[in-house]
């Protein structure tokens, strides 16, 4: 049965040959001291229980959501592996991404596919030398060229541990342990990716003295491999081998061509890093490793179209509280020219899949009685570039769009990797590893965790145009207030980061992280109060003929460029025989229902009011009725109603219909913006407001508007709105006090219909739906103002108010805004 092994140590040695006769050194990363395969330590423990089949895979969700949180993914076997907890794998896991439908390339030393770990993999074998005349070796080590013969294996198993970082399964219980504590297996970091496992070794090369020894690799069975591969249509190539670099660029130009096809190749850095020191004569040897060996090194030139990664390794001290991310000593650097392009991955102490202990260690009295597969703690850059190979798998299976430009999903992990800053004197280069992208460690360590998130910019496609998730999602403000996040209408849409990766929205979420202030404030300018409060006025009146002016002062600004003049606001009155003509230009209609002073009403508002022109006509009708007709205009809102009331002596009432449009806002807020409209608004309202004195001076007052709405440019349906007050005004001492309550106006019903990204296909191309949502804010706003304006001696006078508003702009929750105003004035 399967066991696991430490504390032995197995150096794989593998050599590429440039030419038959010319080995040149190609490691494969074991030890520090130049291996390439694997360091494999360990003290022989009780095997586990063979793991239970793995259950079928769950078919894959429409769309990254997330699925469980990441912490439900964190089980024995992820952290046994040592390397996924320190990448936060988890992450990936938790919005469904498992590397399924991704096909990845292992150019290795061939895999075992009975691993108890492999037990429902997807692993397809081929042997570049199993039939045609390879590069090889005989049993003396004499260059020749063969066949592979059979018993032809790599006894150190390099291959089956690279494979099994990547793809080794996920089992159904993954939480169940032996007694002893050992999980009953791993799993690989794309563990539902299909592999192509490709042995291209020279033959006999692997068994020339044991285990001991690197296997050793050809450049055109590499090459062999590499074209296999393309042809084969994977999406991704491991490669964890590498040598010293030679003047052939067979094996380079074979990597550009992958490139060239859209395949992402993944290449171990090295493990040739030593240090300066001297040899056994005492003469100064000058450090190695300090660039990516052949072929990692071509990864930052323009011919790899940034599909070429090279990848060294760090490790984290066990016993180090602070959790330290160290390079390791025998990884080969960045460099200047590969550094953009090189990525560091866990390469220590991981724990993967390896061959049966009586074929890595023939006689060992520890090993276990069975003949299935065990596992192994093993070391080197070659087990830090499956991580990376998988985690690109991770990626294109969460994001298919980005199939389209493979280089994207490696532009996000180098883009999203953590800076590696260390201000020591680094012991291969010289250089320290300073801020940003260095020739040490790249662009840093990989961080699956940010790579999973949404990178940028991050926007909605709700029209032609893209809106950023803070517009789309900002609460609309005026009659609508928080409509979005209300009625829900963007929860579970789609929204796309800078790379054009799909994320499920969270909008109530994404909502409270707003930042605030997206709602202004509604208290009046208090400076324009004060300048008209200290307003010149004047009046004249001529028989039936009566004009008012009034100037407000104007603060002087001595570091303004440019003062416009003051506006002079004036009203002039026509008064005949059973009726009144009016016109004015500022203020307003008089009306009946009191208005609330400190807070602005946004938008079309107090629809009988304006800062532009205006005019009425009253007459006199029968039943001692009286109609008025009126209209106001300004740069962006109209107004056009008539009314219909009675004055008696203890009583007023009035009803009236009205027409209005504002072309800036919609209803005091926006909303069509976001949909890529402009804000306006259309509106019929139908208004009844009345004044009373019941009793001495007591004068209560009232009105009440309800109106249909529409907003051009959207699907909107029986959109109505209210609006409404109460007042009441009593003397006190020298002076009247005044009490205010009133709700501006607030939709009450309607609904809004629009195409939404609900999803984005493997061509990138965003996927729509019809959404209806109700558009009532969430709260209803309640504005509370008392007044008390005096007379204090002389011509001099007073006025004091003070105001509060509760659930500002229909928002539940909003803060509530308060204000106060205090003036003393004297008429001269």
């Amino acid at each position: 049965m399967a066991g696991f092994h430490k504390n032995r140590t197995t150096t794989i040695q593998i050599v590429l040959t440039a030419a038959l006769l010319v080995p040149a050194a190609l490691m494969l990363g074991a030890c520090a001291s130049g291996g390439g395969g694997g360091s494999s330590s360990a003290t022989p423990l009780p095997p586990p229980p063979p793991p239970p089949p793995p259950p079928p895979p769950p078919p894959p969700p429409p769309f990254p959501a997330t699925i469980a949180p990441a912490s439900a993914f964190e089980t024995s076997e992820y952290s046994f592996t040592v390397g996924l907890p320190l990448i936060g794998a988890s992450t990936a896991y938790a919005i469904g991404a498992t590397g399924q439908g991704i096909k990845v390339a292992v150019i290795d030393t061939g895999s075992i596919t009975d691993h108890p770990d492999f037990l429902g993999a997807s692993i397809t074998t081929y042997d570049v030398c199993a039939s045609t005349a390879c590069p090889g070796y005989d049993a003396s080590g004499d260059p020749l060229t063969q066949v592979r013969q059979p018993g032809d294996i790599d006894t150190g198993g390099h291959g089956t541990l690279v494979t099994g970082v990547i793809a080794a399964v996920r089992q159904d219980d993954f939480t169940t342990v032996t007694d002893n504590g050992v999980p009953n297996g791993i799993q690989g970091i794309a563990y539902e990716a299909s592999v192509l496992d490709i042995r291209a070794d020279s033959p006999g090369s692997c068994a020339l003295t044991g285990v001991d020894d690197e296997c050793a690799f050809a450049d055109s069975n590499l090459v062999l491999a590499i074209d296999h591969a393309i042809a084969q249509g994977v999406t991704i190539i491991n490669m964890s081998l590498g040598g010293e670099v030679d003047a052939d660029q067979s094996l380079e130009n074979a990597v550009r061509r992958a490139a060239a096809a859209g395949i992402l190749v993944v290449i171990s850095a090295g493990n040739e890093a030593e240090p300066a020191g001297t040899d056994g004569m005492g003469n100064p040897v000058d450090a190695v490793g300090q660039t990516p060996s052949e072929p990692a090194y071509i990864a930052g030139e323009s011919a790899s179209l940034g599909r070429v990664v090279a990848v060294g390794s760090f490790y984290v001290d066990p016993l180090d509280p602070n959790q330290e991310r160290i390079i390791s000593d025998f990884s080969n650097r960045a460099g200047d020219s590969a550094k953009n392009y090189y990525l560091l991955a866990p390469g220590e102490g991981i724990v993967t899949t390896g061959l049966d202990d009586d074929i890595m260690f023939p006689g060992d009295p520890t090993n276990d009685a069975d003949s299935e597969g065990d596992y192994y703690s093993v070391s080197g850059t070659s087990f830090s570039a499956p991580y990376v190979a998988g985690a690109l798998a991770l990626l294109l299976d969460a994001f298919p769009n980005l199939k389209q430009n493979p280089e994207l999903a490696l532009q996000i992990l180098l883009d999203t990797a953590d800076d590696y800053v260390d201000a020591n004197p680094d012991a291969i280069t010289g250089q320290a590893a300073g801020v940003g992208i260095d020739a040490v460690s790249g662009v840093g360590i990989m961080n699956l965790a940010e790579a999973f998130r949404p990178q940028g910019q991050q926007t909605l496609s709700l029209s032609v145009e893209r809106v950023s998730l803070g517009e789309a999602l900002a609460p609309t403000g005026g009659a609508f207030g928080d409509w979005a996040s209300n009625s829900g209408a963007f929860n579970g849409l789609v929204f796309q980061d800078k790379y054009d990766r799909g994320f499920r929205l969270d909008a109530d979420a994404t909502a409270k992280s707003l930042p605030n202030g997206l709602i202004a404030s509604r208290v009046v300018d208090m400076n324009m109060r004060a300048d008209w409060a200290a307003s010149q006025s004047r009046a004249v009146a001529i028989g039936d003929v009566s004009l008012a002016w009034f100037t407000p002062r104007v603060q002087e600004d001595r570091l303004a460029p440019y003062q416009a003049e003051p506006v002079t606001n004036f009203q002039a009155a026509y008064g005949f025989n059973g009726g009144e003509v009016e016109f004015g230009r500022g203020g307003g209609i008089s009306r009946l229902a009191p208005d609330v002073t400190l807070f602005n009403e946004p938008g079309i508002g107090n629809a009988f009011s304006t800062s532009g022109s205006w005019a009425r006509v009253s007459h006199e009708i029968e039943f001692g009725l009286t109609m008025d007709v009126f209209t106001a205009t300004e740069e962006s809102r109209s107004l056009t109603g008539v009314s219909v009331g009675r004055d008696a002596r203890f009583w007023s009432v009035r009803a009236g219909i009205s027409s209005a449009a504002d072309d800036e806002t919609s209803l005091g807020g926006s909303l069509q913006e976001r949909f890529g409209e402009a804000d306006q608004a259309d509106m019929t309202a139908w208004s009844l407001e009345g004044a009373w004195s019941p009793f001495g001076r007591l004068t209560l007052s009232s009105g009440l508007e309800m109106a249909n709405v529409d907003l051009p440019g959207v699907d909107v349906q029986d959109i109505w709105t209210s609006r409404w007050s109460v007042g009441a005004t009593h003397p006190a001492g020298p002076g009247a006090l005044s009490l205010v309550i009133a709700q501006p106006r607030r939709a009450e019903a309607g609904t809004i219909r629009f195409l939404a990204p609900t999803g984005i296909d493997d061509q990138g191309i965003i996927l729509r739906s019809e959404i209806e949502a109700g558009l009532t804010p969430s709260g209803r706003q309640i504005d509370y103002e008392t007044r008390y304006r005096f007379n204090l001696f002389g011509t001099w006078t007073g006025e004091a108010s003070a105001a509060l508003s509760t659930s500002p702009s229909h928002i539940t929750g909003a803060d509530d805004e308060s204000v106060a105003w205090l003036a003393v004035g004297r008429k001269w």
